[in-house]
């Protein structure tokens, strides 16, 4: 979608429809560069899950939002290592291995089409979905004819498992 379009302000919401419908579990949000994540993506899932909702408390030496338990209401972590009812897992594509090591049930990648966020980002999301099968709503600009073309853009006209949306 073109600049300014709302794609970083509708991923909150994607993701906590698919929280809503997976349930219990990790899940991901990540961004191509540590900037983008700190500048525009944290404050937006931090709002909604935080603020909005009420669900989500931020560990920031973790870079987790840990998610209530919807049947009690409350969060099950003491500390940031405790077992968590449902955890969000935030990270940026620059961050090397950290997509890494975890088992996931949806993502929510913002601004993939940027150089940053490689085709390897790309593949270690897919294998963290594995298991789950898990969804992947791709917010982003395209920005160049990389592997969101290819991988993407190519596949969805005889892969119905893939949809674009494309808008200015």
């Amino acid at each position: 979608a073109g600049t300014q379009g709302g794609k970083t302000s509708f991923g909150p919401w994607w993701l906590w429809r698919e929280v809503m419908r997976c349930g219990s579990g990790d899940y991901i949000a990540a961004t191509a560069t540590f900037d983008l994540f700190k500048l525009k993506m944290l404050p937006e899932i931090r709002n909604v899950f935080e603020h909005v909702l009420k669900i989500g408390r931020y560990w920031a030496g973790d870079g987790v939002i840990e998610i209530r338990n919807p049947e009690t209401g409350q969060f099950e972590a003491k500390r940031a290592d405790d077992p968590m009812w449902g955890r969000i897992i935030l990270r940026s594509a620059s961050a090397g291995g950290g997509l890494e090591s975890a088992t996931a049930k949806a993502a929510w990648l913002d601004e993939c089409g940027q150089d940053a966020f490689t085709i390897d980002t790309w593949d270690a999301v897919q294998r963290r979905l594995s298991i789950h099968r898990g969804r992947v709503f791709g917010g982003t600009t395209p920005y160049n004819l990389g592997w969101l073309k290819t991988e993407i853009v190519d596949k969805a006209a005889s892969d119905a498992s893939i949809e674009v949306i494309s808008f200015p």
